[in-house]
């Protein structure tokens, strides 16, 4: 299958630190083998928030799993920094890990240790000292927010303060990279909100690079910055968000973005209107000019928004608008010139 790779001139490439190279990951043998994934190449770069979108049984869990090598690929090569993991042996492998914090959907916390203990139990392994932990516990308590919550249990707390926990635990050993599991779909989405900021504050006050995988496009637009969209075991689209929700070319894709309550499809519009349907798609702070106004009001063209919307993206704002054009179709060409000048994606329906 062809991967869609999709290019946006506001992105540029920076200095790879996960590399996936043709993996593959298949369970049993003969006619029971079952193929999870297969032939995944992926480039996560340094500092990103890479997300991973697909539904139940795509692939996307044992993918990220391969990347700790927590499922081991039955063919192709994981590298993490200048580390080939898929290389090391076992020992080496559990030293290697600890630059990779993972955090679960459904929290994995110890229920009979404390909020403190909990996050101190990767330092203990490590063989840190008292006072280390004791300093590290304490930083990633003021980070997270829990420093009032420490010497409760888990079961004391709320479904977003277990995420917490489990957040400051995969900080604990400072690691370069930040696995997500399905990390906020146990949550209601106002915790669900209050989760994905933490996670972005983190990535930009830490520089930790996050790869999150996801069933949900909410999580995606708010706080990636690229994303693969994956269906039966294979990689089917992928660039940067912004050019991926705006542009679906895959119908898995297109799928996952209509979950947006702000998104709409414009051929619903075709045939209904005796007007020079448009779509227009624009990015960044021309989204709050009054681009299409002065676009014809030096002509006679008249215009009527049929659809839109105004949202962001990440922090990026964008806006969408579907428009009925009526008039001289030269000066209707000219309009859409102008508009096509000013730096905006504008197509017709046909």
């Amino acid at each position: 299958m062809q991967v869609v790779l999709s290019t946006y001139e506001g992105w540029q490439e920076v200095l790879p630190l996960i590399e996936l190279l043709d993996i593959s990951k298949s369970y049993g043998t003969g006619k029971s083998k079952v193929d999870a994934i297969t032939n995944i190449n992926l480039t996560i770069n340094k500092g990103d928030i890479f997300g991973i979108i697909g539904h139940s049984g795509a692939g996307k869990s044992t993918l990220l799993r391969c990347v700790n090598l927590l499922e081991r690929p039955t063919a192709g090569t994981v590298t993490v920094g200048d580390v080939e993991l898929t290389k090391l042996s076992t020992t080496q492998l559990q030293q290697e890990r600890r630059r990779i914090g993972m955090i679960f959907q459904h929290f994995n916390l110890l229920s009979m240790a404390t909020v403190r203990d909990n996050i101190a139990f990767p330092l203990e392994l490590a063989k840190q000292s008292k006072s280390t932990i004791k300093r590290r516990v304490d930083e990633l308590l003021k980070l997270v927010g829990l420093e009032q919550h420490a010497d409760k249990y888990p079961a004391q707390l709320s479904g977003g303060q277990k995420q917490r926990v489990g957040i400051a635990r995969a900080l604990a050993n400072n690691p370069d990279v930040l696995l997500c599991d399905e990390a906020t779909s146990a949550l209601d989405p106002q915790t669900t909100n209050a989760i994905l900021s933490l996670l972005l504050d983190i990535n930009e006050k830490l520089g930790i690079t996050i790869l999150l995988i996801t069933h949900e496009m909410h999580v995606i637009r708010s706080i990636c910055d690229r994303v693969a969209v994956i269906d039966g075991g294979e990689i089917v689209e992928m660039g940067n968000v912004l050019d991926v929700f705006l542009k679906p070319k895959h119908a898995i894709t297109m799928d996952f973005v209509s979950q947006i309550a702000d998104s709409f499809d414009p051929r619903e519009l075709i045939g209904t209107r005796s007007g020079r349907l448009v779509k227009m798609n624009y990015v960044g702070e021309v989204t709050y000019e009054p681009l299409l106004f002065n676009a014809v009001k030096s002509t006679t063209v008249e215009f009527t928004i049929l659809q839109g919307t105004v949202s962001r993206m990440k922090n990026t704002p964008y806006g969408q608008l579907v428009i009925e054009f009526i008039g001289n179709d030269r000066e209707i060409d000219e309009v859409l010139a102008g508009l096509r000048d000013k730096g905006l994606e504008v197509g017709e329906l046909k």
